[in-house]
């Protein structure tokens, strides 16, 4: 029960490895028992997701959130290979919409669709809609049911409503 992970660029030289062949990946066939999705991998090698550029898993674009299964093949790239992708995002997309609410509109439109990965997780779109780094504690719903995990993995036609933390009194 193994899959195949091929790390490109500066990802294949965090490894020490003595196959390490000038301009080819690092190919590691592991064990996939221990990886529920390419997020686990990413944790494992540690990369982390902003480092990432491209990720491919039987060469379908993806994000963190996809699942792995026996016999997969994951293909990770670093941001500075990203130039050679420009045209990859909208082969493999699922479709979602953002809604910003109260303080959160001076951010981005009240409504907007966006273009993800398949397998993009809540914190990809965060990172997308470019929320400043000073908005924590975020209420975070998808479909109407709220989500305490950023690493949640969106589907086709999910709605994603982004709130800014409560006040009482």
């Amino acid at each position: 029960m193994s899959i195949t992970v091929k790390l490109y660029g500066s990802f294949r030289e965090r490894l020490d490895s003595e196959e390490l062949e000038p301009g080819l990946p690092l190919t590691m066939v592991i064990d996939q028992n221990q990886f529920k999705n390419v997020h686990d991998i990413l944790q494992n090698f540690n990369i982390k997701e902003d480092e990432v550029s491209h990720i491919f898993v039987n060469t379908a674009y993806c994000g963190p959130g996809k699942e792995v299964k026996k016999g997969d093949r994951i293909g990770i790239f670093p941001k500075k290979m990203a130039a050679i992708f420009a045209e990859i995002p909208h082969l493999n997309s699922i479709k979602i919409t953002v809604k910003l609410f109260a303080t959160l509109r001076k951010y981005g439109p009240e409504k907007s669709y966006i273009e993800v990965p398949e397998g993009s997780i809540i914190n990809t779109v965060l990172k997308k809609i470019n929320l400043p780094k000073e908005e924590k504690n975020l209420i975070l719903m998808v479909n109407g049911l709220p989500k305490y995990d950023k690493n949640f993995v969106l589907k086709h036609h999910d709605t994603l409503a982004i709130f800014p933390p409560l006040a009482g009194g």
